[in-house]
């Protein structure tokens, strides 16, 4: 199902929002997501991790840092857009009942991990910024088609919804992010 919600049908966010499994299976993916966010940052800064002389911090502790990192980047980047996501659906009138939204937020994180090599200062070429572009949409799209089955909104509602939720989004991560990350 999964899959299917990453494919934006509309008849797997139905699925989905009925599920009693939802909450579960975004557990599972924020886990996931956390996880690659972790790696991510360890093929970043693997020359750093490798000029420590001590074994242990080499190739454990200083490791280990980072994925704790990544799972707390996932966690709290869930938590944030959750909040947006409820604001964006109560602002335009829907219920923004959390429980039902914060699943399919931890989901659509995965589509994020495009924009994560261009974030972390490890792909920065044309190729990065097309990923992040790609990846940034994707999960504009997402947003869209969640409060649409979510909170009942009509297409133009969700959409300018998820645009405003965007918007937000982006400018709080852009002050939140670390400015040598994006340039340079």
């Amino acid at each position: 199902m999964i899959l299917q919600l990453l494919t934006l049908r509309d008849s797997a966010f139905k699925n989905f929002s009925s599920s009693e499994k939802s909450h579960v299976q975004g557990g599972l993916v924020l886990l996931l997501t956390g996880l690659l966010y972790g790696s991510l940052l360890l093929i970043a800064n693997r020359s750093y991790i490798l000029s420590f002389e001590t074994p242990a911090l080499k190739w454990a502790i200083v490791p280990l840092i980072f994925m704790v990192s990544g799972l707390m980047m996932a966690w709290l980047t869930r938590i944030g857009l959750t909040l947006v996501v409820w604001a964006g659906a109560r602002g335009f009138g829907g219920e923004g009942v959390m429980g039902r939204i914060r699943p399919f937020v931890s989901i659509s994180l995965l589509p994020g991990l495009l924009a994560a090599p261009l974030l972390t200062g490890w792909q920065m070429n044309a190729l990065g910024i097309v990923l992040a572009t790609i990846g940034v949409f994707w999960m504009l799209i997402f947003h869209w088609k969640t409060l649409q089955t979510t909170q009942q909104f009509s297409k133009v509602k969700a959409g300018i919804a998820a645009i405003t939720v965007f918007v937000f989004f982006v400018s709080i991560y852009y002050l939140v992010v670390p400015t040598g990350a994006i340039t340079s």
